[in-house]
Protein backbone atom coordinates (compact mmCIF):
# COMPACT_ATOMS: atom_id res chain seq x y z
CA UNK A 1 0.00 0.00 0.00
CA UNK A 2 1.50 3.36 -1.16
CA UNK A 3 2.06 6.00 1.66
CA UNK A 4 0.47 9.13 1.87
CA UNK A 5 2.33 12.54 0.90
CA UNK A 6 2.14 13.01 4.69
CA UNK A 7 3.82 10.03 5.55
CA UNK A 8 6.27 10.00 2.90
CA UNK A 9 9.88 10.99 3.38
CA UNK A 10 10.21 14.93 1.26
CA UNK A 11 13.53 15.38 -0.05
CA UNK A 12 15.00 18.53 -1.52
CA UNK A 13 17.60 18.17 -4.28
CA UNK A 14 20.58 20.20 -4.82
CA UNK A 15 21.52 19.24 -8.45
CA UNK A 16 19.57 18.26 -11.36
CA UNK A 17 22.03 16.56 -13.73
CA UNK A 18 22.43 12.91 -15.13
CA UNK A 19 22.67 11.58 -11.20
CA UNK A 20 19.94 13.83 -10.18
CA UNK A 21 17.59 12.34 -12.90
CA UNK A 22 18.93 8.51 -12.45
CA UNK A 23 18.36 8.81 -9.02
CA UNK A 24 14.98 10.43 -9.19
CA UNK A 25 13.67 7.43 -11.56
CA UNK A 26 14.63 4.92 -9.33
CA UNK A 27 13.12 6.50 -5.81
CA UNK A 28 10.49 8.12 -6.41
CA UNK A 29 6.92 6.94 -7.27
CA UNK A 30 6.64 3.78 -5.10
CA UNK A 31 5.27 6.33 -2.59
CA UNK A 32 7.73 6.20 0.09
CA UNK A 33 9.85 9.65 -1.03
CA UNK A 34 8.21 12.59 -2.89
CA UNK A 35 10.78 15.45 -4.55
CA UNK A 36 9.62 18.69 -2.55
CA UNK A 37 12.25 21.08 -4.13
CA UNK A 38 15.11 21.20 -6.40
CA UNK A 39 17.91 23.73 -6.94
CA UNK A 40 20.61 23.64 -9.36
CA UNK A 41 23.14 26.00 -10.82
CA UNK A 42 20.78 25.79 -14.04
CA UNK A 43 17.37 26.86 -13.25
CA UNK A 44 16.31 24.90 -16.62
CA UNK A 45 17.58 21.80 -15.19
CA UNK A 46 16.06 22.32 -11.47
CA UNK A 47 12.53 23.15 -13.22
CA UNK A 48 12.86 20.03 -15.77
CA UNK A 49 13.05 17.71 -13.07
CA UNK A 50 10.66 19.35 -10.60
CA UNK A 51 8.26 19.37 -13.24
CA UNK A 52 8.81 15.58 -14.17
CA UNK A 53 8.65 14.38 -10.05
CA UNK A 54 6.35 16.80 -8.92
CA UNK A 55 8.73 19.53 -6.98
CA UNK A 56 9.42 22.69 -7.20
CA UNK A 57 12.38 24.94 -8.33
CA UNK A 58 14.04 27.51 -6.44
CA UNK A 59 16.70 29.58 -7.41
CA UNK A 60 18.38 29.47 -3.92
CA UNK A 61 19.83 26.65 -2.11
CA UNK A 62 18.21 27.87 1.05
CA UNK A 63 15.16 28.61 0.12
CA UNK A 64 14.93 25.15 -1.46
CA UNK A 65 16.00 23.48 2.16
CA UNK A 66 13.24 25.45 3.68
CA UNK A 67 10.69 24.75 1.77
CA UNK A 68 7.58 23.13 3.47
CA UNK A 69 7.96 19.55 3.54
CA UNK A 70 11.51 19.50 3.09
CA UNK A 71 12.71 16.09 5.26
CA UNK A 72 16.46 15.44 3.97
CA UNK A 73 18.96 17.33 1.70
CA UNK A 74 20.37 15.34 -0.88
CA UNK A 75 23.83 16.51 -2.40
CA UNK A 76 24.40 15.51 -5.90
CA UNK A 77 26.34 18.24 -7.25
CA UNK A 78 29.80 18.39 -9.47
CA UNK A 79 32.73 16.85 -7.12
CA UNK A 80 34.25 19.83 -6.23
CA UNK A 81 30.62 21.40 -5.29
CA UNK A 82 30.11 18.98 -2.59
CA UNK A 83 32.06 20.42 0.43
CA UNK A 84 30.52 24.00 0.44
CA UNK A 85 26.47 22.62 -0.83
CA UNK A 86 26.45 20.46 2.14
CA UNK A 87 27.88 22.86 4.92
CA UNK A 88 25.03 25.50 3.68
CA UNK A 89 22.42 22.76 3.70
CA UNK A 90 23.97 21.68 7.23
CA UNK A 91 23.94 25.48 8.34
CA UNK A 92 20.37 25.39 7.46
CA UNK A 93 19.95 22.72 9.49
CA UNK A 94 18.54 20.04 7.94
CA UNK A 95 19.88 16.40 7.83
CA UNK A 96 21.58 15.96 4.35
CA UNK A 97 23.07 12.98 2.05
CA UNK A 98 26.09 13.76 0.08
CA UNK A 99 26.76 12.01 -3.18
CA UNK A 100 30.04 10.11 -3.44
CA UNK A 101 32.90 11.35 -3.51
CA UNK A 102 31.66 12.59 -0.18
CA UNK A 103 34.41 15.57 -0.81
CA UNK A 104 37.12 15.87 -2.71
CA UNK A 105 39.28 15.80 0.03
CA UNK A 106 39.42 14.15 3.82
CA UNK A 107 39.89 17.53 5.86
CA UNK A 108 36.78 18.75 3.95
CA UNK A 109 34.96 15.63 5.24
CA UNK A 110 36.68 16.38 8.70
CA UNK A 111 35.13 19.80 8.94
CA UNK A 112 31.60 18.81 7.92
CA UNK A 113 31.08 15.70 9.88
CA UNK A 114 32.18 18.06 13.11
CA UNK A 115 29.94 20.83 11.99
CA UNK A 116 26.74 18.05 11.73
CA UNK A 117 27.56 16.62 15.29
CA UNK A 118 27.82 20.36 16.79
CA UNK A 119 24.23 20.72 15.37
CA UNK A 120 22.72 17.02 16.09
CA UNK A 121 22.53 16.99 12.75
CA UNK A 122 22.19 13.34 10.28
CA UNK A 123 24.97 13.31 7.63
CA UNK A 124 26.25 10.51 5.45
CA UNK A 125 28.11 9.59 2.54
CA UNK A 126 25.62 8.25 -0.46
CA UNK A 127 28.01 5.03 -0.94
CA UNK A 128 25.02 2.86 -1.66
CA UNK A 129 27.19 -0.14 -1.87
CA UNK A 130 26.81 -0.31 1.66
CA UNK A 131 23.16 0.26 1.88
CA UNK A 132 22.31 -3.08 0.16
CA UNK A 133 22.26 -6.79 1.89
CA UNK A 134 25.15 -8.17 -0.68
CA UNK A 135 28.32 -6.13 -0.16
CA UNK A 136 27.49 -6.66 3.37
CA UNK A 137 26.96 -10.38 3.45
CA UNK A 138 30.01 -10.37 0.95
CA UNK A 139 31.88 -9.05 4.34
CA UNK A 140 30.20 -10.91 6.49
CA UNK A 141 31.04 -14.38 4.54
CA UNK A 142 34.86 -13.65 4.61
CA UNK A 143 34.71 -12.47 8.08
CA UNK A 144 33.36 -15.66 8.78
CA UNK A 145 36.09 -17.74 6.70
CA UNK A 146 33.97 -18.85 4.34
CA UNK A 147 36.73 -19.37 1.44
CA UNK A 148 39.56 -19.81 4.23
CA UNK A 149 42.52 -16.82 4.82
CA UNK A 150 42.42 -14.70 2.20
CA UNK A 151 45.39 -14.95 -0.78
CA UNK A 152 44.44 -11.68 -3.19
CA UNK A 153 42.01 -10.57 -5.10
CA UNK A 154 41.10 -7.98 -7.77
CA UNK A 155 37.93 -5.34 -7.51
CA UNK A 156 37.54 -3.37 -10.78
CA UNK A 157 35.51 -0.69 -12.07
CA UNK A 158 36.12 0.12 -15.74
CA UNK A 159 34.05 1.93 -17.78
CA UNK A 160 34.51 4.37 -20.69
CA UNK A 161 31.90 6.98 -19.85
CA UNK A 162 34.88 10.07 -19.93
CA UNK A 163 34.19 11.05 -23.41
CA UNK A 164 30.83 11.34 -23.52
CA UNK A 165 28.93 14.62 -24.67
CA UNK A 166 28.94 16.14 -21.18
CA UNK A 167 32.77 15.56 -20.66
CA UNK A 168 32.14 16.57 -16.85
CA UNK A 169 34.67 13.99 -16.08
CA UNK A 170 37.31 15.24 -18.05
CA UNK A 171 37.17 18.82 -15.93
CA UNK A 172 39.62 19.25 -13.48
CA UNK A 173 37.83 22.28 -12.27
CA UNK A 174 34.85 19.84 -11.30
CA UNK A 175 37.09 17.77 -9.97
CA UNK A 176 37.22 14.97 -12.94
CA UNK A 177 38.90 11.79 -13.54
CA UNK A 178 38.45 8.41 -12.86
CA UNK A 179 40.09 8.14 -9.10
CA UNK A 180 36.84 10.24 -7.71
CA UNK A 181 34.01 8.95 -9.18
CA UNK A 182 34.61 5.34 -10.16
CA UNK A 183 37.64 4.29 -8.07
CA UNK A 184 36.24 5.57 -5.00
CA UNK A 185 33.70 2.10 -5.48
CA UNK A 186 36.78 -0.98 -5.73
CA UNK A 187 38.74 1.35 -2.88
CA UNK A 188 36.10 2.06 -0.53
CA UNK A 189 35.59 -1.85 -1.02
CA UNK A 190 38.44 -3.13 -0.08
CA UNK A 191 38.59 -0.78 2.91
CA UNK A 192 35.32 -2.29 4.00
CA UNK A 193 36.42 -5.87 3.93
CA UNK A 194 39.74 -5.29 4.80
CA UNK A 195 40.55 -2.06 6.43
CA UNK A 196 43.62 0.14 6.22
CA UNK A 197 46.32 -1.15 3.98
CA UNK A 198 49.55 -1.05 5.56
CA UNK A 199 50.80 -0.31 1.81
CA UNK A 200 49.48 1.59 -1.63
CA UNK A 201 51.33 1.29 -4.41
CA UNK A 202 49.30 3.58 -7.90
CA UNK A 203 50.06 4.21 -11.27
CA UNK A 204 47.59 6.17 -13.38
CA UNK A 205 47.07 7.54 -17.15
CA UNK A 206 46.20 11.15 -17.85
CA UNK A 207 44.14 13.08 -20.17
CA UNK A 208 42.62 16.49 -20.30
CA UNK A 209 44.26 17.31 -16.66
CA UNK A 210 42.73 14.40 -14.92
CA UNK A 211 43.33 10.81 -14.51
CA UNK A 212 41.59 8.78 -16.94
CA UNK A 213 42.93 5.23 -16.02
CA UNK A 214 43.96 4.20 -12.35
CA UNK A 215 46.39 0.76 -11.49
CA UNK A 216 46.23 0.23 -7.19
CA UNK A 217 47.63 -2.15 -5.02
CA UNK A 218 46.56 -2.76 -1.25
CA UNK A 219 48.74 -4.74 0.34
CA UNK A 220 47.79 -6.05 3.45
CA UNK A 221 49.33 -8.83 5.55
CA UNK A 222 50.02 -12.20 3.48
CA UNK A 223 47.88 -10.72 0.56
CA UNK A 224 47.78 -8.21 -1.96
CA UNK A 225 44.41 -6.32 -3.19
CA UNK A 226 44.58 -5.16 -6.73
CA UNK A 227 42.13 -1.77 -8.02
CA UNK A 228 41.24 -0.77 -11.71
CA UNK A 229 39.42 2.23 -12.21
CA UNK A 230 39.21 3.66 -15.67
CA UNK A 231 36.56 6.33 -17.67
CA UNK A 232 38.47 5.61 -20.76
CA UNK A 233 37.99 2.05 -21.44
CA UNK A 234 37.18 -1.41 -19.62
CA UNK A 235 40.73 -2.16 -19.76
CA UNK A 236 39.86 -5.81 -20.10
CA UNK A 237 37.91 -6.40 -17.11
CA UNK A 238 34.95 -3.84 -16.68
CA UNK A 239 32.99 -4.13 -13.32
CA UNK A 240 34.31 -7.16 -11.42
CA UNK A 241 35.35 -8.65 -8.50
CA UNK A 242 37.40 -11.14 -7.41
CA UNK A 243 37.98 -12.27 -3.94
CA UNK A 244 40.46 -15.37 -3.13
CA UNK A 245 41.30 -17.26 -0.52
CA UNK A 246 42.59 -20.66 0.11
CA UNK A 247 39.60 -22.48 0.03
CA UNK A 248 37.59 -21.19 -2.48
CA UNK A 249 36.63 -17.25 -4.05
CA UNK A 250 33.73 -15.04 -4.26
CA UNK A 251 33.04 -13.31 -7.25
CA UNK A 252 30.65 -10.66 -8.64
CA UNK A 253 29.93 -8.72 -11.66
CA UNK A 254 27.99 -5.68 -10.27
CA UNK A 255 29.64 -4.78 -7.00
CA UNK A 256 29.00 -1.53 -6.69
CA UNK A 257 25.24 -1.68 -7.08
CA UNK A 258 24.16 -4.75 -4.98
CA UNK A 259 24.53 -7.63 -7.95
CA UNK A 260 24.54 -10.65 -7.39
CA UNK A 261 27.17 -12.48 -6.22
CA UNK A 262 29.10 -16.30 -6.41
CA UNK A 263 30.92 -18.16 -3.15
CA UNK A 264 32.79 -21.46 -4.48
CA UNK A 265 33.56 -22.81 -1.56
CA UNK A 266 34.58 -26.77 -0.56
CA UNK A 267 33.77 -27.86 -3.51
CA UNK A 268 30.34 -26.42 -3.72
CA UNK A 269 28.50 -22.92 -5.63
CA UNK A 270 26.36 -20.80 -3.59
CA UNK A 271 24.51 -17.94 -5.40
CA UNK A 272 23.34 -14.69 -3.98
CA UNK A 273 20.79 -12.63 -5.47
CA UNK A 274 20.87 -9.02 -6.78
CA UNK A 275 19.31 -5.53 -5.23
CA UNK A 276 16.89 -5.30 -8.09
CA UNK A 277 16.96 -1.35 -6.84
CA UNK A 278 19.97 -0.09 -4.80
CA UNK A 279 19.57 2.96 -4.83
CA UNK A 280 15.81 3.04 -3.51
CA UNK A 281 17.45 0.42 -0.26
CA UNK A 282 19.82 3.48 0.55
CA UNK A 283 16.94 5.86 0.68
CA UNK A 284 14.68 4.03 2.50
CA UNK A 285 17.20 3.37 4.86
CA UNK A 286 18.71 6.80 5.18
CA UNK A 287 14.54 7.91 5.56
CA UNK A 288 14.70 5.46 8.18
CA UNK A 289 17.68 6.47 10.59
CA UNK A 290 16.62 10.32 9.75
CA UNK A 291 13.40 9.36 11.15
CA UNK A 292 14.43 7.20 14.24
CA UNK A 293 16.48 10.45 15.31
CA UNK A 294 20.09 9.01 14.51
CA UNK A 295 22.97 11.72 13.42
CA UNK A 296 25.18 9.04 12.12
CA UNK A 297 24.33 6.18 9.65
CA UNK A 298 24.72 2.46 10.50
CA UNK A 299 25.66 1.25 7.22
CA UNK A 300 28.34 4.32 6.12
CA UNK A 301 29.41 5.52 9.12
CA UNK A 302 31.76 8.61 9.20
CA UNK A 303 35.03 6.85 10.17
CA UNK A 304 34.46 4.88 6.79
CA UNK A 305 33.89 8.19 4.34
CA UNK A 306 37.02 9.82 6.27
CA UNK A 307 39.59 7.17 5.69
CA UNK A 308 38.58 6.60 2.13
CA UNK A 309 39.43 9.81 1.62
CA UNK A 310 42.22 9.70 2.97
CA UNK A 311 43.62 6.84 0.63
CA UNK A 312 42.25 8.79 -2.05
CA UNK A 313 44.46 11.95 -0.78
CA UNK A 314 47.05 9.43 -0.31
CA UNK A 315 46.65 7.81 -4.37
CA UNK A 316 46.53 11.58 -5.71
CA UNK A 317 49.69 12.63 -4.28
CA UNK A 318 51.39 9.73 -5.61
CA UNK A 319 50.15 10.64 -9.33
CA UNK A 320 50.26 14.10 -9.06
CA UNK A 321 47.06 14.55 -9.04
CA UNK A 322 45.94 17.89 -7.89
CA UNK A 323 42.64 20.03 -8.82
CA UNK A 324 42.96 24.01 -9.89
CA UNK A 325 40.47 24.93 -6.68
CA UNK A 326 43.10 23.01 -4.51
CA UNK A 327 45.73 25.69 -2.62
Amino acid sequence: MAMTESESFGWAFIGAGGIAASVAKRIFGVGRHRLVAVHSRTREKAERLAARYGGKAYDGLESAVAADGVDGVYICATNDAHYELCKRALLCGKPTLVEKPFTTDAMQAEDLFALAASKDLYLCEAMWTWFSAQANEIKKRIDEGAIGDIVGGRISFCMPIAFKKSGRLLHPASGGGALLDLGVYPIAYAYRLFGMPRDVRCSAKFACGVDVSDKITFAYDGFDIGLDASVKSFMGVGERLVIKGSNGKITSGAFHSGGAFKIESGGKTFGYPPDKNAMLTQFDAVADEIRSGKTQSGFVPPQATKDVLKLLDAIRRDIGLKFPFEN
